[in-house]
């Protein structure tokens, strides 16, 4: 009978430390998901599809979204901007945005898996009404090793009203 108390001790103890190890985990990583590269995925990511499909010359290599005129409203650091990562590309995007030759973006995403997007935004601070050229940065990384591939830079007209 004491034996059995005995096992029964230890694996009872055994289940709390690994309950306790598996919430040291979760909270320092604060739930976030990587890849595994190591890259941190956007956690408001979420399947998307676009209206019309991605137009590419290329038959082969990374497709990358393009970008008409952007309207932002004034004064707000939140605001609505679709950054999406086409389903066909075997790799993660992360997107930083730039203001006319700034060297600080206004805002930068984590990675962002194929057939993904986030929406919503949250800029650095907020922006004064004007006419803004924005410079959106693609840097596609391997999701497996994390190692970076060569970037993209697409310019867009940003109306800030």
């Amino acid at each position: 009978m004491r034996r059995k108390q005995i096992v029964f001790g230890s694996i009872l103890i055994a289940v709390v430390l690994a309950g306790i190890v598996f919430g040291a985990v979760c909270l320092l990583t604060n739930g976030t998901q990587t890849t595994p590269g190591g890259l941190v995925l956007d956690a408001d990511a979420h399947e998307w599809e676009p209206s019309q499909p991605i137009v590419s010359d290329e038959q082969q290599g990374i497709k990358i979204p393009g970008y008409g005129t952007i309207i932002f409203p004034a004064g707000e650091e939140n605001v609505a901007l679709t950054l999406y990562n086409p389903k066909e590309n075997a790799c993660v995007f992360q997107f930083s945005l730039y203001i006319d030759d700034e060297e600080t973006p206004i805002y930068t995403s984590d990675a962002i898996e194929p057939g993904k997007a986030v929406q919503e935004i949250t800029l650095n601070r907020a922006l004064q009404t004007g006419e803004y050229v924005l410079k959106i940065q693609i840097d596609p990384y391997d999701p497996q090793s994390g190692a970076k591939h060569n970037n993209a830079v697409v310019t867009a007209k940003l109306q800030v009203i």
